[in-house]
């Protein structure tokens, strides 16, 4: 009697110790993604900002040709070091601070400066009016935070 409660007690100890190792490992492995938090946060803010303008198929559509060429734009404007730096940075989440670490020169500061106007534009050419409203609204509250 005494032999079988020790094995059994043995295996209950063998059990809770395999499990204390591999579960923590189980968890941390379903919550990683390939994706890193400043990014996954930065995409989930502009899309609950795109669902509040009740934006249509055709804008949807629209709007992503707009941030695809911009962001070909400001890519060509970066010598291959910078794009280098600036990919890094994307893979590790760590954004903070990069485009200051880029060493832009004046003429790469005014061209980038140009492409965000233009695309700036090129957004508020899409909306319509109540959405241009919205869309301020949605910005001023976030620069209040």
């Amino acid at each position: 009697m005494l032999r079988n409660i020790k094995k059994l007690l043995a295996i209950a100890c063998v059990t809770m110790a395999v499990g204390a190792i591999t579960i923590p490992n189980l968890v941390s492995a379903q919550n990683t993604s390939s994706i890193p938090n400043s990014t996954q946060k930065r995409n989930r803010n502009y899309g609950d900002a795109m669902k509040q303008l009740n934006l249509t198929d055709v804008q949807k559509a629209e709007l992503k040709k707009i941030r695809e060429k911009s962001r070909g734009d400001r890519q060509n404007v970066l010598t291959p070091e910078q794009r280098a730096k600036m990919q890094q940075a994307r893979q590790s989440g760590e954004r903070k601070g990069v485009k200051n670490s880029l060493g832009l020169t004046d003429t790469q500061k005014q061209q980038m400066k140009a492409i965000g106007a233009t695309t700036k534009t090129q957004v508020q050419n899409v909306l319509t009016a109540e959405q241009k409203l919205q869309l301020e609204k949605i910005r001023q509250e976030r620069r209040s935070r």
